[in-house]
């Protein structure tokens, strides 16, 4: 027993702790955000406005692959005692990202009237999301440094003043009548503020640039791909199937599922925080040669445990769920609730399985979830004549990437650890 106290007496179990139990309720408040739209907006116009969370989230696969990549490499620098690269990296992301980025937002612009036409929106909408994708990339690195440096307690406090100001702004534009674009707008700017609290605090750390001596080479070639394919597959599995819906089916039932979506993500996000944790936790213990085993063990039991009760919660009182949180317009689609949290619960343990395995130089792992990333358009093409077929079709893609995964990793946590 003594022990056990001990363990969470630690400033970096404590300020773990925090960061888990303030990220949950964090997530929580920031569904207020999505309940507050619900309400507002009727069903084909939240669809809408998914549709655009939904656009932004593929759009952001480089810079989600930058945030794996800068959040494994500074733990690793970090545990090294290594501050040039530390310093160093910020410029050299910089440097290498920014066309990629500034090529998209673009894109996004130039083709807006053709894409308000397919997902059923306005094109003006798109314009906006085009402007944002050009600050994504700086919000990424300096979110992902302050993960890298276990900020855990200041990040937490500044995502509250995010997510206030998010639903703040959105409630003030879609009040001046910009709808759905309004929520978008409200999101976008948020985000910015936050951006620039959370830079001031590692500032000192990048600013200025270190000229002295000879510059580092950063080799990221390898990890790279597979954080591609890993920022890939969790923006896909979360949006493609909201967008393939809004195509498919009629305004009305696309809301729905966009409703069930976002019901069923306030289990995945309820549950990521433990995947952010394990991934520079891991990696810092990785880079000092220490055990991982334990982390994995510990946190791996809480998320299953806290997964299990969400969706069970959510499985065995549907229309009480969708009523409360959704509003009456919604409570068709109350018997598919079931179908959507457990496969959330499922994928924010197939994440975690993931963020630890690259943690340790294992990142081979996702390759299966590229290979459910490639399934998943497949088979809701397949099944886009049944709503409800649809749905299940999701849970079961979940399920497959889950019990996948738990294979992988029970093989790999019995093989000694890759230098």
């Amino acid at each position: 027993m003594k022990k056990v106290l001990r363990a969470f007496s630690t400033p970096t179990a404590r300020s773990s702790a925090f960061y888990y139990f303030g990220n949950f309720i964090l997530s929580f408040s920031r569904y207020i955000f999505h309940l507050v739209l619900l309400r507002l907006l009727l069903p084909g116009q939240y669809g809408e406005f998914l549709s655009y969370l939904s656009l932004t989230n593929l759009l952001a696969i480089p810079t989600g692959t930058v945030a794996n990549v800068v959040t494994k490499f500074v733990s690793d620098y970090k545990g090294k005692g290594d501050d040039k690269s530390i310093n160093q990296f910020f410029y050299y992301l910089l440097k290498l990202i920014t066309p990629i980025v500034i090529i998209l937002g673009t894109l996004l612009i130039i083709l807006s009237g053709p894409l308000a036409f397919v997902f059923k929106a306005h094109s003006i909408a798109f314009i906006v999301l085009g402007i944002s994708v050009f600050i994504s990339l700086f919000q990424t690195i300096v979110n992902s440094y302050i993960i890298a440096f276990q900020k855990f307690v200041f990040q937490t406090i500044v995502g509250f003043i995010g997510t206030v100001s998010t639903i703040l702004l959105a409630v003030l534009f879609i009040k001046l009548g910009l709808g759905a674009t309004g929520a978008i707008l409200g999101q976008i700017l948020a985000g910015a503020i936050t951006s620039i609290m959370l830079f001031l605090s590692i500032k000192k750390n990048v600013y200025p640039k270190m000229e002295t001596g000879k510059k580092n080479k950063f080799n990221l070639k390898g990890f790279t791909g597979y954080s591609f394919i890993y920022a890939l597959g969790v923006a896909s599995l979360i949006s493609t199937d909201v967008l393939m819906v809004r195509a498919f089916f009629d305004s009305h039932t696309s809301g729905l599922y966009s409703a069930l979506s976002i019901l069923g993500r306030m289990i995945l996000f309820g549950l990521t925080p433990i995947s952010a944790l394990v991934l520079p936790i891991a990696a810092h213990r990785h880079a000092k040669n220490t055990s991982t085993n334990s982390i994995f063990f510990k946190l791996g039991s809480v998320i299953l445990f806290f997964g299990t009760i969400g969706a069970g919660i959510f499985s065995l009182f549907p229309k009480f769920i969708i009523n409360l949180l959704s509003g009456p317009a919604y409570l068709e689609a109350s018997p598919l609730l079931a179908y959507f949290a457990f496969s959330m619960a499922f994928f924010a343990f197939s994440l975690f399985i993931i963020s630890y395995l690259m943690a340790t130089n294992r990142p081979q792992a996702n390759i299966l979830l590229l290979i459910t990333t490639i399934l998943q358009p497949i088979v809701f093409y397949i099944s886009k004549n049944s709503f409800s077929i649809t749905v299940q079709a999701n849970f079961y893609l979940q399920l497959f990437l889950f019990l996948s995964l738990s294979i992988y990793v029970s093989r790999r946590l019995s093989k000694p650890k890759q230098v």
